[in-house]
């Protein structure tokens, strides 16, 4: 695996990329605009063109882009729905502009609907979107913890709902550890490990698993609390992730780190951290 984390674009796209490489990363994630808005501005191409010239200068391998917080793909409510859809549609407009690899979208949650309704809901989004906008980018839909009404604490569904898109060769899958250990999977043995990379084979394929989100979780395992924590400080702790970067079904994956951030030190600590697991490096406990 190679890795890398989530970086701000609050200071420029092309400043994301100089500041992921200055924390070493191999890999980046980034929203495409205000993560907590609707409102989009157009992309000054100028910056655009930055952040590729500042990508191609770069080691960085795999760039993704995430869907903003607000929209809702599975919503029940006709107008959120719509507009869900139209903010799903810019921001991956936005990521074939910028050149990402991936597109991260989280399904979202049903609420008083119909599951296989909601299912079908975001299958037709994402229909919606790929023969709108035209690109490279891959879609990836993200696990969830499955708390209330959210969809893909199963990954199951991930496979329900991809099963319905016309174009599937431009999607796939992401796997966000903290949310798949929320939703009960189990993640710290290899008998566990191995439960989970065969429950996604049976849906999508392994195939299709072309990004991580490498979180620890605050919460136990099976409660649906999406927090997550640093590498090796939650419940899966450095065992679990130690299990997971040398797994073979992993090789050559990007894993992205979506960790609490309150300096660069945070950041490089976790990166030091789960490299240090990898082909049998030890983290700070010896485990």
């Amino acid at each position: 695996m190679f890795f890398g984390l989530h970086v701000s674009i609050g200071k420029g796209l092309a400043r994301a990329v100089q500041t992921a490489e200055a924390l070493t990363c191999e890999c980046l994630q980034i929203f495409a605009g205000n993560p907590r808005g609707w409102a989009r501005k157009p992309l000054d191409e100028k910056e655009v063109r930055r952040f590729q010239s500042a990508r191609e200068a770069s080691s960085i391998k795999k760039v993704a882009v995430h869907l903003s917080y607000l929209p809702n793909l599975a919503s029940a409510d006709a107008e959120l729905y719509e507009k869900s859809v139209l903010a799903m549609g810019e921001d991956y407009r936005r990521a074939v502009s910028l050149g990402a690899d991936y597109f991260v979208v989280h399904p979202g949650a049903g609420g008083d609907g119909n599951k296989e309704e909601a299912l079908e809901k975001v299958a037709k989004g994402i229909n919606t979107v790929l023969t709108e906008v035209r690109g490279e980018t891959l879609i990836l839909l993200e696990n969830q913890a499955g708390g209330g009404t959210e969809l893909a604490g199963d990954l199951r569904d991930l496979g329900l709902i991809l099963g319905q898109v016309k174009e599937a060769a431009r999607t796939g899958i992401c796997l966000d550890t903290c949310h798949a250990y929320a939703a009960g999977y189990e993640l710290r043995t290899a008998q566990g490990l191995a439960e989970v990379w065969q429950e996604v084979e049976e849906a999508v394929g392994l195939d299709r698993l072309y990004l991580l989100h490498l979180n620890d979780c605050l919460g136990e395992k099976g409660s649906h609390l999406d927090r997550h924590t640093h590498i090796g400080e939650g419940k899966i702790g450095l065992a679990g992730f130690k299990l997971i970067v040398n797994h073979p079904a992993l090789i050559g994956r990007a894993g992205v780190m979506e960790t609490p951030r309150s300096s660069d030190q945070d950041d490089l600590r976790n990166l030091e951290m789960i490299r240090s697991l990898v082909a049998g490096g030890q983290g700070q406990d010896g485990q």
